[in-house]
């Protein structure tokens, strides 16, 4: 009882003492000004000094000691770019929790130093107390929030690029005005209520954290970042009036008020002074306050008359974005251009910015002769520590140069994919292309294109070198619909192909994967596989491809698909074990689920291996001097001498005498140009006059290029439907008229018609549109065999029954080109689509014997494919890569193929791997092709020019594989086929209820890569890359030896004769260097594709 009452006694007292202030001594307030000030200009100056004297001496040392000077500035460079890097990237970047925390915080903690400020604001402004034996808790509290604010200024000081601007900022002025004041009153014991109002000036960061987190709408983030702001200023000025009416003017001696003149005093005082109304019963008595009201007055006039119209003007004349980029450390960066928005930035920075890139990931700079919206203000915040916007022009060098242009690692045209002129569009990207490379030749460039034309004016484009350097044009057309070809030959290959070039994290126990144990789980599995290149180990050196996989799949864990070596052979995608054999700095490409993974194949060691050592990320100890001694004298196997896969038993211990060392970028520089004159060879060495050509003897008939199968013109009346039936063939249904642009249509079929495609296997392409439409396309598949049209729209059901599509292989409902810029509602741009998809199971029937029609739809809004399904289970706000449809392989966007951008960026290589598996054939980089002059090649018809593999889909029943296949491990299935049929599998089109015993055949999901141990099932179909001929493009002397023969005959082309005749004609050629046969393709595999 004592104690208490000693303690409470002490209580009383300190109360007493703060009541009456200090017991009459003469205020110290200056202490704390001065001590505010000295720090703010003392700090700027000590920081200006210490910065000339940073920039002499590296001057100096650069000069005298040049070699010590770069070893210890980079180890210098290296421990603050660590610290640093982990301080923005972890503890203040609002892209992870830690950061999100830290902001909140920040913003709480300011809100209750005002509140607390409010609370003392009726005491004297200076009070004696003893900081130890106070009984006053909001000091503690106080002193407590000041620490965390001295925490966050120092992370924010690290964490700045310019540290000079950074110490002169509102924010920083802020906290020399409240944090210094508060350590000094511990060392005076004196409490001075003081300028701690000036954190009322942080609340404007709540609008920052609004528009950062997107957690409302537009017009309401607006309005509370408007309102913030004054309420800023109000609280601001209020305790600023209410500082100096309390203390008086310094220059008059008890000039204070007499009076208690309060905190809510002076909130009255600055509203009424604001509002103009003045009633005059509270006013200023200082001259301190009396002048800054006489400012204040002016301010609130001006902020009440002009304050939705005038001020927002007059803050969007001060533009934030007119800057210019400062490079602070060696990071790289890229520029965007072309057409900036919110769907298009979303997707892009989500997949180039993904945490799985790591290290490699660059910043971005965006660069546009437009303001950003708020919704791109926010998604700009969200990524503040990457992503930078500035307001210019890629065609104004004023402005590249405001960027440091010269010094990006590439530059990136986006172009509007929703455009109804693609033409137009194309023409501004090269515009911006042309305008990039005048101001820095050097720059790479990575340009969107919509159509496949556009392509012919690269040639126009100064300097463009996609060996040098690295030039990329990514053709949205080409792809997107040579995605759609290939999912009619091969169901759910988009889904497939855009899960392998888009970077996801599988993240096990997501509530949206694995909700209920269904088939998400294992999809999102996939999903988590990429396509990655590396330098594979010389211990695979003289290995086939076959037995390269094999070690990668069984010991590493890893599936390699395709492989390219420095010499004039090419990529060559899973290839027979006589066409390829390993050599000395091979690249190697893999589906892996990181890049570190990839890293196993390159520091493979088959002597540690046979040892029992794991192979890890980092070369082993078998890379010492005495062993890579003692493997220069092991001699590599012929290539004549190989052994089949089958009964080689050595596979595991051959050792070859190269390094596996990563190339040099002249190695990687060479490794471009033998695949660009390869691909150049492969189209141009095809390349012969139509008339030289003309006889007999031919047994198929291709185009200049000898890509794609070529028939003679035939007539618009010629290829009506009329009365004829079809089976397994095609529909593709188009909208529009004769002003809708139709420059994805050509690229949709060129794959249908692709060169390593038997005539036989070619399938009826029937096109549904109107009939104006169909004229205007008609000039471009003229051409093409085995195509069918049918006037009439998809919304109509009768058309939809003569179309036959319950007999359909596969029906393709495409987008309306046509008015897409008339639509102010998003989600009204798909409803063609939509409703078309809708018809087809009317159509159809729903009898016992009747299947569902399978179907893929192109969808310009994400956010409409909840609309094809009627029996859709999926969440209103899931990723499109999560939907149903989506997974299934049944709809496509043209925002899927933004990842395109982000592949061509960081890993270049892949683009050549999805350019043949798309177009099924050698795309040229410039698309001359003349419609008016267009001409047949006739080679043999296993002579293919085109693509040697395809991705085919095979059925886990097929009567020649169910031995290997059915009820067996994915491993063993996987190794079994590599083995004995040469199929290199990539993943299953599985049910979606595949562990009942009756399952929905239609609804199915792709499933890539599955875990070893996944059992197959009756239902499940498999992915494979099969190999369709045997034979290289034709030489340059084959070639030579057809013209001369066919010039002898002195015939012309048959073309009346039927197709399958010729496929049944001539198989072998001879040529200069003796015999070369001509293999047929093996039916037995080509039959397996369903």
């Amino acid at each position: 009882m004592g104690d208490n009452g000693t303690d409470s006694f002490a209580c009383l007292v300190a109360d007493a003492n703060m009541q009456r202030g200090c017991g009459g001594e003469n205020g110290r307030w200056y202490y704390f000004v001065a001590t505010s000030l000295v720090i703010l200009f003392g700090g700027g100056f000590l920081i200006f000094c210490l910065q000339i004297i940073y920039d002499k001496w590296n001057q100096i040392s650069r000069r005298m000691f040049p070699n010590h000077y770069d070893r210890d500035k980079l180890d210098e460079v290296e421990l603050h770019n660590k610290l640093r890097h982990y301080i923005v990237n972890e503890v203040i970047s609002l892209q992870t929790n830690k950061g999100m925390v830290l902001a909140i915080l920040y913003f709480l903690f300011n809100v209750i130093s005002v509140t607390l400020y409010i609370n003392q604001s009726d005491q004297p402004l200076e009070q004696c107390e003893d900081v130890l034996n106070t009984c006053n808790w909001t000091l503690y509290a106080d002193i407590g929030l000041n620490v965390f604010f001295l925490f966050h200024f120092l992370l924010r000081l690290i964490a700045a690029p310019n540290r000079l601007k950074f110490w002169f900022q509102m924010g920083s002025i802020v906290d020399f005005c409240t944090i210094p004041p508060c350590a000094l009153a511990l060392i005076l014991e004196r409490n001075w209520l003081g300028m701690r109002f000036m954190r009322a000036l942080r609340f404007m960061q709540m609008g920052e954290i609004l528009m950062t987190f997107n957690s409302t709408g537009t017009s309401i983030v607006q309005l509370l970042v408007l309102m913030l702001d004054f309420v800023s200023v109000w609280l601001f000025a209020a305790g600023f009036v209410h500082l100096v009416e309390n203390s008086g003017d310094p220059w008059k001696a008890d000039s204070a008020r007499k009076d208690n003149f309060t905190y809510f005093d002076s909130v009255w005082l600055t509203m009424v002074t604001m509002s103009t109304v003045g009633y005059g019963d509270v006013y200023p008595t200082t001259g301190i306050g009396r002048s800054f009201m006489m400012v204040f007055i002016v301010c609130g006039l001006a902020m009440f008359a002009t304050y939705t119209p005038y001020l927002y003007e007059f803050y969007r004349s001060r533009s934030p974005y007119a800057g210019r980029y400062e490079r602070a450390d060696s990071k790289k960066y890229v520029v965007v251009c072309g057409h900036i928005t919110y769907n298009n930035v979303k997707s892009f920075l989500a997949d180039f910015l993904h945490p799985d890139r790591g290290d490699r990931t660059s910043r971005v700079l965006f660069l546009d002769n437009k303001r950003p919206e708020p919704e791109l203000t926010g998604l700009i915040k969200r990524y503040f520590l990457s992503v930078q916007y500035f307001e210019g022009s890629a065609l104004n060098h004023n402005d590249l140069r405001r960027v440091q242009l010269e010094f990006s690692d590439a530059v990136i045209l986006l172009c509007n994919k929703d455009s109804d002129d693609t033409k137009s569009e194309d023409a501004a990207t090269i515009l911006r292309a042309i305008s990039v490379k005048n101001y820095c030749s050097k720059a790479r460039l990575i340009m969107q294109l919509l159509n496949y034309k556009s392509k012919s004016f690269l040639q126009t484009i100064p300097n463009w070198d996609p060996i040098n350097y690295r030039d990329e044009n990514i053709c949205i057309s080409e792809f997107m619909y040579g995605l759609v070809a290939q999912s009619c030959l091969c169901p759910g290959f988009s889904t497939l192909m855009i899960n392998l070039i888009s970077t996801r994290s599988y993240i096990p126990g997501n509530e949206k994967i694995n909700e209920n144990f269904d088939w998400k789980s294992d999809y999102a599995y996939g999903c988590d596989h990429e396509i990655y290149t590396v330098m594979i180990s010389s211990d695979f050196n003289g290995m086939t491809f076959p037995e390269a996989a094999e070690i990668c799949y069984k010991q590493l864990n890893l599936l390699m698909i395709a492989v390219e070596n420095f010499d004039n052979s090419g990529l060559a995608i899973n290839p027979l074990p006589d066409q390829f054999t390993i050599r000395k700095e091979c690249l190697g490409y893999f589906i892996a689920s990181s890049y570190k993974d990839v890293c196993r194949a390159r520091f493979y060691c088959a002597l540690c291996l046979n040892e029992g050592i794991e192979i890890g990320f980092k070369p082993c100890k078998c890379r010492l001097e005495a062993v890579k001694k003692k493997r220069s004298n092991v001699q590599l196997i012929p290539l004549s001498e190989h052994k089949s896969p089958n009964n080689n038993e050595s596979g595991l211990t051959r050792v070859g005498s190269i390094d596996s060392k990563s190339s040099t970028a002249t190695d990687v520089n060479q490794l471009r140009t033998v695949r660009h004159l390869f691909s150049q060879h492969s189209t141009k060495s095809t390349s012969v006059d139509r008339g030289t050509l003309a006889g007999a003897g031919m047994s198929s008939t291709f185009d200049p290029t000898g890509n794609y199968h070529w028939a003679p013109e035939k007539k618009f009346e010629d290829v009506d439907l009329k009365d004829h039936e079809l089976n397994n063939h095609i529909v593709i249904c188009a909208f529009g008229d004769d002003k809708t642009p139709i420059s994805g249509l050509s690229s949709l079929i060129k794959p249908l018609r692709a060169s390593n495609l038997p005539y036989k296997k070619l399938k009826v392409v029937l096109l549904l549109a109107e009939k104006d439409f169909l004229l205007k396309a008609w000039k471009e598949l003229r051409h093409f065999p085995k195509i069918r049209v049918l006037c009439g729209s998809a919304l109509d059901r009768s058309k939809l029954k003569r179309a036959f599509i319950n007999r359909a292989s596969m029906v393709v409902i495409l987008s309306n080109y046509g008015k897409r810029m008339a639509y102010k509602d998003p989600f009204l741009l798909d409803k063609e689509p939509i409703l078309a998809c809708l018809n087809l199971p009317q159509v159809a029937g729903k009898s016992e014997n009747s299947k569902p029609v399978e179907f893929i739809a192109e969808l310009v809004n994400d956010s409409n494919v909840h609309f094809l399904d009627q029996d859709n289970e999926d969440e209103p706000d899931i990723e499109l890569h999560l939907t149903m449809k989506f997974a299934q392989g049944s709809c496509i966007t043209a925002t899927a193929l933004d990842t395109l951008m982000s592949e061509a960026y960081y890993n270049d290589e892949v683009m050549t791997l999805v350019r043949a598996l798309i177009a099924g054939a050698n795309v040229p980089e410039y698309d001359a092709e003349d419609e008016e002059h267009s001409g047949p090649l006739q080679v043999p018809a296993n002579a293919l020019c085109g693509s040697q593999c395809r991705v085919i889909r095979i059925k886990a029943e097929e009567p020649s594989l169910s031995e290997h296949i059915k009820g067996k491990a994915y491993k063993d299935v996987f190794v079994e086929l590599l083995q004995k049929f040469n199929l290199l599998c990539l993943g299953l089109h599985r049910a979606i209820d595949w562990h009942l015993d009756v399952s929905v055949e239609h609804k199915r999901f792709v499933y890539i890569n599955p875990p070893g141990e996944t059992k197959i099932v009756a239902s499940d179909y498999l992915y494979v890359i099969v190999q369709t001929s045997k034979l290289q493009p034709p030489t340059e002397v084959m070639l030579n030896k057809i013209r001369d023969t066919m010039l002898r005959k002195g015939g012309t082309p048959e073309h009346e004769q039927s197709a399958d005749s010729k496929l049944t004609r001539q198989n072998k050629v001879d040529n200069e260097s003796g015999k070369q046969q001509m293999l047929p393709i093996d039916e037995s595999i080509a039959s397996l594709a369903v």
